[in-house]
Parts: structure tokens; sequence; C-alpha cells
């Protein structure tokens, strides 16, 4: 079972680890009787352990498959993920809230509502059917809901602030020129099919006028490319199959082949474009690369962050029951950023 274990729910991914958590007030870091932990002011519940734990051992049973021993080591793995889930998920919800972030009750239900709608059809009666094959009541849903709302909208908060400077892409592009070397190179399309007798065909329409995308769009085989009239784009000669490059290569602008033979198949080529000698890009023309590369690290890295933080809130901020305490190797997970329905 993963640390924050994962349930296909209305064709989406949605955590099942429920945080119904109580407030323990001035006793903060007393675990009460009928809880395995204490995560800074949430309690959790022996019963919310109990109803995990009851999960997995359905799925065992579902995959036909005996379930860990009391005491072996399986049993003890599964029992430290189960708890390691439920602190982690109490964790980032009280580090969520101190940015500011709620999810209410009506957009859980609404959440739910379009659940059903999308996965039952809208079938009450399925739905409840599917709870109880599950071994999941609807709270737990709706717990699972708002956790993954929370972490979305975590997600979308800390991506958000991630920016990125000239400066910084004027740093990258002058440590990374080698990345920006563009061999010779061509626009060109092309069709694709099995057999020479259907590629000499084309050529034969072509020759009488036919028009090139449209032969495309009805005979190619390149599903990438024949809606677009089987345009390949600007095509560096040397990332090119040898001799689809040395037919394209010795083409006029605006002209076509004849059939040409790769391991593909059998190729009509159009050259679209005049050749274009080895360069390296401008910083202009990689900018806009860059700055979504650079986005994407600091936008990762901002995420890392705060998991890391709040991992360690839970660890720094947690008081276990006797029995519940993690090993010393015990690691977390990150944050889901799994969509809504």
């Amino acid at each position: 079972m993963n640390t924050r274990r994962i349930i296909a729910l209305f064709g989406l991914a949605v955590v099942a680890v429920m945080v119904v958590s109580a407030c323990a007030g001035k006793s903060k870091r007393e675990v009460p009787a009928n809880a395995i932990a204490v995560v800074g002011s949430d309690v959790i519940l022996r019963s919310q352990y109990d109803t995990l734990l009851a999960q997995s051992k359905l799925q065992y049973a579902q995959a036909k498959t005996p379930f860990p021993a009391l005491g072996s080591a399986d049993y003890e793995s599964i029992r430290n993920q189960i708890v390691n889930s439920l602190v982690q998920s109490a964790a980032y919800r009280q580090k969520a809230a101190d940015m500011g972030i709620k999810v209410s009750s009506a957009e859980v239900d609404a959440s739910l509502k379009q659940g059903i709608a999308t996965k039952f059809k809208g079938n009450q009666s399925k739905y409840e059917a599917w709870l109880k094959k599950e071994n999941l009541t609807e709270q737990q849903i709706k717990d699972s809901i708002s956790q993954d709302l929370s972490d979305q909208r975590v997600y979308a908060q800390l991506t958000q602030s991630a920016k990125v400077s000239k400066s910084d892409i004027q740093k990258y592009y002058d440590g990374h020129k080698s990345n920006y070397k563009v061999g010779e190179s061509r626009a060109v399309s092309h069709i694709l099919v099995k057999s020479k007798a259907q590629a000499e065909g084309i050529y034969l329409q072509l020759k009488a006028g036919a028009d090139f995308a449209k032969l495309a769009k009805k005979y190619s085989t390149d599903s990438t490319t024949k809606s677009s009239g089987g345009s390949l784009g600007v095509m560096e000669k040397a990332r090119l199959v040898p001799s689809f490059a040395k037919v394209l290569f010795a083409l006029k602008t605006g002209t076509f082949s004849k059939p040409v033979e790769t391991s593909y198949g059998w190729h009509v080529i159009l050259a679209t474009g005049p050749i274009k000698p080895a360069h390296t890009q401008s910083l202009s023309e990689a900018s806009a690369t860059i700055e979504q590369t650079l986005l994407s690290e600091k936008q990762q890295q901002a995420v890392t962050d705060w998991v890391a933080k709040a991992n360690k809130y839970g660890k720094d901020n947690t008081t276990y029951a006797t029995g519940f305490e993690p090993p010393k190797s015990s690691t977390s997970t990150p944050l889901a950023t799994t969509t809504t329905p």
C-alpha cells in the first residue's frame, strides 16, 4: 500500500486517506486512549487506522493473496505505511491552512456529485454498491476529495509564485550555448504509405496537379502528420534517415520527390522551405524554451521545498501511541497533484 493510498474513483486518482481529526487543545502532545498519534493540534483516531488496515486486507483478499501475519516484517511495513500516510495528511493539511487554503463542504459535495455523474452516470444505487464493494464510506470519499482539492491549491499557489527573469534566461543561455546548435535543416512534408505501387500512384496524382495536403490526409499512414497535410515541420538533416535526407536536401523548394523507401515504408517528399545552414540559435530564438525549462525547475523546487518543510513539521510535531512509532528509516511521499472530477 502506498503511503497515501490511491483508489481509482470516478475515473481518476483520488487520495483515500482520510484524516478526520479532533482538536486536542492544550493536551496536543498527549495521545488519547482511542488514538494512535497526535500531529500538531490533530488527533489521529485508532478507528481511522483500523479502517485503512481493513481496506488493505480487502485488497489482499481480492488479489487472493494471504495477508501478512501479525508481527511479520510485511505486516509491520503495512502498518508503518498507514500510520505515515495519516500523519502526513494531517501535516499537509495544517501547512496548507497556514497558507490560507481552505476547502468548503459545498466544493466537496459538488465534486462528489460530478464524480458520481461521470463514473456512475448519476446512479446513486451503483455508487453506493461500489462503496460497499470497496469497504468505503461516503465520508472517506469526501475526505479524500477535500485532501485532493487542498493539494491542488497548494500546488497552484506554490507554482504561481515561481518567476523567471530575463537575467535568469541570459545566464542559462550563456552557460548552455552548445544545446542550441542547429544543424543544416529544412521544412518538409511527406506522404507515407506501405507499398511502392501506392506511392507511385500518389506521385502520378501530384504530377497531374493534385493537392499534396489533401492526398496526405487521405492516404498517409503517418497518424501524427496526416491531419496537418503531412507536415513534419523543420527537420535537421542529421536527424533524418539518410535515404530520406539525401532526397529532401536535393529538391528545389516547393517540389516533390519520386517514391523513396525507408524502414518506415514508402514516402513522397515535399520540400516546403529553403535549406537553412547550420547555426546556433540566438537568445531571442531560444528564450521561450529556456524560460519554460527554468520555470518548470523553479516550480518543482518550490513544491519540493514545501513538501520537505511539511514533512519536517510532521516529524517534529507528532507524538505516537506505543506500538505505532515509525522506524528511523521512515520516508515520506511527495505532495499529490491529482485532478478532481
